[in-house]
């Protein structure tokens, strides 16, 4: 009885020396938590097709560097664009108006707060679309600022994400197109 207790104290010892001597699991950046997958990336109205993507990263090398909606030529006109901290209390960005003839740089938010910081992690959108037909449609939701470094590694394998990339010319998500993340991730 004495060598059986003695073997079971040893193997709680040894066991209790694996698991201390193991990583800890990697926990995901806070900021990041409530990215992809949440919600919805097209949108449609009658005959106007919005993809807004839920998720950019404003690095600068190139690719997915602004957010932005791509829409159908149906979509005549983009009004209001904002772009809102996670809680809506902040206004981080605003364009009044832009349609889609211009160049992405003269619309697209850069990932850039008013004091000229770089903004991390979810955020609310919303503006206001409107088609030939003089019909309006507001388009709101959430989407994600990824800063490019520690804590974006979770997007390896996080599902769920479309990036600006990703857009078609009809003004929908086509999921056939490889994000173009190469070194952020």
């Amino acid at each position: 009885m004495k060598n059986t207790f003695t073997l079971f104290i040893l193997l709680l010892i040894s066991g209790a020396a694996t698991c201390s001597s193991q990583d800890a699991p990697k926990v995901a950046a806070h900021e990041y938590e409530s990215c992809c997958g949440t919600q919805a990336v097209e949108f449609s109205y009658e005959k106007k097709r919005i993809y807004v993507p839920n998720v950019f990263t404003p690095n600068k090398d190139g690719v997915n560097d602004y957010f932005f909606p791509v829409v159908n030529d149906v979509v005549t006109d983009i009004w209001g664009f904002a772009v809102y901290s996670a809680e809506g209390d902040t206004m981080l960005y605003q364009k009044p108006y832009f349609n889609s003839k211009m160049a992405v740089q003269e619309y697209g938010w850069d990932g850039l707060r008013p004091d000229g910081s770089r903004y991390k992690g979810a955020f609310r959108y919303k503006m206001r679309v409107d088609d030939m037909q003089a019909n309006k449609h507001i388009v709101e939701g959430r989407a994600c600022a990824i800063l490019c470094g520690s804590g974006s590694e979770v997007f390896r394998t996080k599902t769920g994400c479309y990036f600006p990339v990703q857009a078609s010319q009809d003004g929908t998500l086509d999921k056939s197109i490889a994000n173009g993340e190469k070194d952020c991730f």
